[in-house]
């Protein structure tokens, strides 16, 4: 059963509370706080699934339908949504087969795949890992066995790419342009872990003040994302040029004029926030960073006319640097800030002075 295979890939993911809930996009996504689990509270830090999202993804991957949909584990209890044969707690084990959906708990507060001699694979708490077990049959409350069959290859280019975040909501098209057909809508913004294969030039696109004419083909989808919906800088780093798959085709060839973002490049992009401050003599230094780019830049204001301003970044956590990125001073007024500079992967630090040869204050790195 491909639903099976699918699940069982993703054995010791970690678990994620409302992973795999993206709005109209199946697949591993960002978690969430559960006000009611405390061991919950890293779970925003982690791309995954919780119990209903691995079995969504699970069957979208073995179907390409996305039938389970994203909704709570109860609500595919109550009106499943989809043909199916239903089996009752009193029939009891001996009609299941690998692949049903099976449902736990008073109330119905979990659901697995089955995989056969009692067996199931599943999401099962924040703290835990997607994992095989034994099924509870003491909690179990019935099961659904979905009317549908896979029509395409499960894991195409397996093995090939690697996983990229979405941010905001993505369309995903027939084609690297606007005008191509959305094939998928990501509704409420929740960032999924996508899985990147290759990039080429395409349309370009202009969202935020951010400008990008490069986009990603998604194999898991069948479809393209434009970069600009990918956290990370302008081309994505360590996936290859389109060029290499003759099924697909295109190059990178153009794709020097982007700046989602690229090194020296005007900080204009929405979404930044403060991520380290210092003073110096009355004045706020600030590194500026934006996760959806991956930018950061410096900023000092509440200063005067000569006061400076730069980053340094590093690959090694601090322990060496580029010194002195962006470098500017304030011109009129009392405020300035350097251009933007990728981030992604690495980490920098603002650095100013009250004035060429005043006293220099840094951030800490991040």
């Amino acid at each position: 059963m491909d639903a099976v295979e699918v699940a069982c890939r993703y054995v010791g993911w970690s678990y994620a509370w409302g992973g795999g809930h993206a709005q109209g996009l199946p697949g591993p996504s960002q978690g969430m706080i559960d006000p009611t689990d405390p061991r919950s509270y890293g779970d925003p830090n982690l791309w995954s699934f919780d119990c209903i999202g691995l079995v969504r993804w699970a069957w979208y991957k073995a179907t390409r339908q996305d039938i389970v949909s994203e909704r709570t584990t109860q609500s595919t209890w109550q009106n499943p949504g989809y043909a199916h044969t239903k089996f009752t707690k009193e029939q009891g084990e001996a009609p299941l087969l690998p692949g049903d959906i099976l449902y736990f708990g008073t109330g119905i507060t979990h659901v697995a795949l089955y995989l056969g001699d009692g067996k199931v694979v599943e999401a099962p708490n924040s703290g835990d890992v997607v994992r095989v077990a034994d099924a509870r049959w003491d909690r179990y409350q019935g099961a659904f066995r979905p009317h549908t069959a896979g029509v395409f290859p499960v894991w195409e280019y397996d093995g090939l790419g690697q996983h990229v975040k979405t941010w905001g909501r993505p369309n995903l098209r027939e084609n690297s342009h606007t005008g191509s057909p959305v094939k998928w809508q990501n509704g409420n913004g929740i960032s999924v872990a996508v899985r990147a294969l290759c990039q080429r030039v395409g349309e370009r696109v202009t969202v935020d003040g951010m400008v990008n004419n490069v986009w990603t083909y998604l194999p898991d989808y069948r479809s393209w994302v434009s970069n600009l919906f990918l956290q990370g800088p302008a081309i994505t780093p360590g996936v290859p040029s389109c060029g290499q798959y003759a099924a697909i085709g295109g190059t990178l060839d153009g794709a020097d004029s982007n700046t989602s973002c690229g090194d020296g490049t005007e900080p204009n992009s929405a979404g930044a926030w403060t991520a380290k401050s210092t003073t110096v003599w009355g004045r706020t230094v600030e590194l500026r960073y934006n996760g959806t780019t991956a930018c950061a830049w410096g900023r000092i204001i509440g200063g005067t006319v000569g006061d400076e301003i730069w980053v340094d970044r590093s690959s090694d956590n601090g322990q060496t640097w580029e010194p002195m990125l962006g470098y500017t001073t304030v011109t009129s007024g009392g405020d300035a800030y350097t251009t933007q500079w990728n981030d992604n992967g690495l980490v920098m630090r603002a650095c100013g002075t009250n004035g060429k040869g005043g006293t220099i204050a840094c951030t800490g790195w991040y």
